[in-house]
C-alpha cells in the first residue's frame, strides 16, 4: 500500500499527475476505471489523514481510520494494492473529476448537490451531524446558535447544514479542514463546531482545558464513496462489495473499532 501527501506506505507512491495522465489514457483507450483498477494492480482513494476517526496518520506514520479500514477491504476485494492519497474536504470533488484519485472515501455525505458532480455507491456509514462544544454555552438547539462563534469544516455537508439551519446572527467560522476546526474548538476560538458524530466520538473523552459536551444532533448524515459520472462498471462493483462485505459481517467490527457503535443497517438505493 502506499500513501501519497505523498509519504511512502510500501512501494513509493505515483505523483498526482502521473496518476491523472494514466487515467485520461486509459479512458481514452475506451477501458472502463474498473478495468484500469485491475489491469494497474492499485487502486488510488482519496481521504483526508486529519479527519479522525474517518482517517488518521497512526503512530508509525501509518494511514489508518475508518475510512482507510474501508479502503483497505475494497483493495482486498478487488485484487490490488492500496494507495492512499492525502486530500482535503474542498478537494475530494476536484481530486475525482481530474482524475487524480480512483474513488474518494472521505466521510463523503451523500447530497443531491454533490450528486450533480459525481456519483455515490449506497451507505457506508450512517452517521450523525451534531453540535459539540463549551460545557458552559448554552447550545440545545439551532436557536441558540445565534450570536456564538460555531465553526465548521469548509466544502463539508456540516458548513452546509449550519448555514441552512442557523438563525441571523451567527458567527460562522470556516476552516480547511476537521484537525484546524478541532483546534479552534480546544483554544477557545470559537464556542462550538458542527461536525460528525464519528469525529465526536472520538474527542468526547479528552482531557481538554475548556471542558466539551455533546450538545445536539443537527441531522442525519449518510456517508458514501465517491465515483466519477460515467464509471457505472466501478460503481456496481463497489455497491456490490460493500453489500457483501456489510452480509459477511466485515463492515461491522471496523464501526465498533472507531465509531464506538455499530449500525443497525445501511440505507441502499431502491
Amino acid at each position: 500500500m502506499t500513501v501519497s501527501r505523498r509519504v511512502a506506505f510500501g512501494a513509493a507512491a505515483l505523483p498526482l499527475a502521473l496518476a491523472a495522465t494514466r487515467q485520461a489514457q486509459a479512458q481514452s483507450a475506451g477501458a472502463s476505471t474498473l478495468d484500469t483498477i485491475i489491469k494497474r494492480g492499485t487502486l488510488i482513494v482519496g481521504t483526508s489523514l486529519g479527519s479522525p476517526p474517518y482517517g488518521i496518520t497512526d503512530a508509525q506514520m501509518q494511514p489508518d481510520g475508518y475510512d482507510v479500514g474501508i479502503a483497505k477491504l475494497l483493495a482486498r476485494e478487488i485484487g490490488a494494492k492500496l494507495e492512499i492519497v492525502d486530500i482535503v474536504a474542498a478537494n475530494r470533488i476536484p481530486s475525482l473529476t481530474t482524475g487524480k484519485v480512483d474513488i474518494v472515501i472521505s466521510s463523503f455525505s451523500i447530497t443531491a448537490e454533490r450528486a450533480k458532480a459525481i456519483a455515490f455507491t449506497n451507505c457506508c456509514y450512517l452517521d450523525q451531524q451534531v453540535a459539540f462544544g463549551q460545557k458552559d454555552v448554552k447550545i440545545t438547539g439551532n436557536e441558540d446558535l445565534k450570536g456564538k462563534h460555531i465553526g465548521v469544516t469548509r466544502s463539508t455537508t456540516n458548513d452546509i447544514a449550519v448555514t441552512r439551519r442557523a438563525p441571523e446572527g451567527t458567527v460562522i467560522q470556516r476552516y480547511d479542514d476537521d484537525a484546524a476546526t478541532n483546534q479552534a474548538l480546544l483554544a477557545g476560538q470559537i464556542q462550538a463546531m458542527v461536525t460528525s458524530g464519528g469525529l465526536v466520538s472520538a474527542m468526547r473523552d479528552r482531557k481538554t482545558a475548556i471542558p466539551l459536551e455533546f450538545k445536539y444532533v443537527v441531522s442525519e448524515a449518510p456517508m458514501g464513496i465517491g465515483v466519477r459520472h460515467g464509471d457505472a462498471d466501478l460503481l456496481h462493483w463497489l455497491n456490490t462489495a460493500l453489500f457483501m462485505l456489510w452480509t459477511n459481517r466485515e463492515i461491522q467490527p471496523l464501526q465498533q473499532k472507531w465509531m464506538g457503535a455499530v449500525n443497525t443497517e445501511l440505507p441502499r438505493y431502491s
